[in-house]
């Protein structure tokens, strides 16, 4: 039926069918972020925007490609843990589009409403340590919506999506970025005065960067315990040593730990699995000794330290 029309009307359909991409787009990227904040976190606006190049066709008719700018704005907890999950919920983006796309979509082709849905949209959470999460959005679909009848009335067409719990990434640290799809297709319809249903197809991607924003990811709070042995150490004699643990969440610590005495250090040793064994140099005298041993931290655990009370015997 497309196929049939004069030229005049072909350029009018092409006209709303950027209209209703441009619309669908925007339901896009509200999907980027989703998620309660969590408990006792303060919450981060974000707001930014982005454009996508859509290859729109209507029918078998190529209506050529159209760059479509989305602003996506969400409220996210400013700080997120590991293995916490995002809980569903659902999201909602909205997109203005301007005058010269509401005069073409209602006066020229005579659209009346428009309407849509992606089912291959999805949202990318990604964070250094971990492999990059990608989950797909179900039901993202703006309904049919009248078309501004007036010239300069805004033109805002919001879409609603259900975006699934989202897992914090085990190993994940320092910060977790949410991103917009780099490529996602949307099936329209327009409907004119007379009732006609025009449908529009739109292949969008980008390659310009998609991050929208990102959360923190702090440190675990880090404890350590030591304990010397044997039993009984002589001054000149033995070869005492500490067993060390560290104990900092998930995922075990690792790094590095250092026992000194004042400002001397008498062994170092690797932490692993929230283990490590240092190795002390010999006591020159008896006497009780205050050796503190510090744990330096890592990208995903604080500092800590403790110390303990040597006894060396003659």
């Amino acid at each position: 039926m497309l196929q049939s029309q004069p030229a005049r009307t072909k350029r009018r359909t092409r006209l709303a069918a950027a209209s209703t991409g441009a619309a669908l787009v925007a339901g896009v990227g509200g999907l980027v972020i989703a998620g309660a904040p969590a408990a006792n976190a303060a919450n981060v606006n974000l707001d930014k925007r982005f454009n996508y190049t859509c290859k729109v066709d209507a029918g078998a008719l190529p209506l050529g490609n159209h760059v479509i700018g989305v602003r996506a704005q969400v409220t996210v907890p400013s700080v997120v843990s590991r293995n916490q999950t995002l809980p569903t919920r659902k999201t909602t983006i909205t997109l203005t589009l301007p005058e010269t796309l509401r005069d073409a979509t209602y006066n020229l082709i005579n659209g009346r409403t428009a309407g849509g849905e992606s089912k291959d949209a999805k949202v990318t959470i990604s964070a250094p340590g971990a492999a990059a999460l990608t989950v797909g959005i179900a039901n993202l679909r703006a309904p049919q919506a009248p078309v501004p009848a007036t010239a300069g009335t805004p033109w805002n067409i919001a879409t609603v999506g259900d975006v699934p719990a989202i897992k914090v990434p085990a190993r994940a640290h320092t910060r977790a970025s949410f991103s917009m799809p780099a490529a996602f297709s949307i099936a329209a319809t327009v409907v004119n005065s007379g009732g006609t249903s025009i449908p529009v197809s739109l292949a969008c991607k980008t390659s310009a960067a998609r991050v929208i924003g990102s959360v923190s990811i702090p440190k675990n709070a880090a404890k350590v315990t030591a304990k010397a042995s044997p039993k009984k150490i002589k001054a000149k004699k033995t070869k005492a040593k500490l067993a060390v643990k560290v104990s900092a969440g998930s995922p075990a610590a690792t790094g590095k730990v250092t026992a000194k005495i004042g400002k001397k250090t008498v062994g170092k040793a690797t932490v692993k699995n929230g283990k490590a064994t240092i190795k002390l140099k010999k006591f020159k005298k008896k006497g009780t000794y205050k050796i503190k041993v510090t744990y330096s931290g890592s990208v995903y655990a604080k500092s800590a330290t403790k110390t303990i009370k040597v006894k060396v015997r003659k």
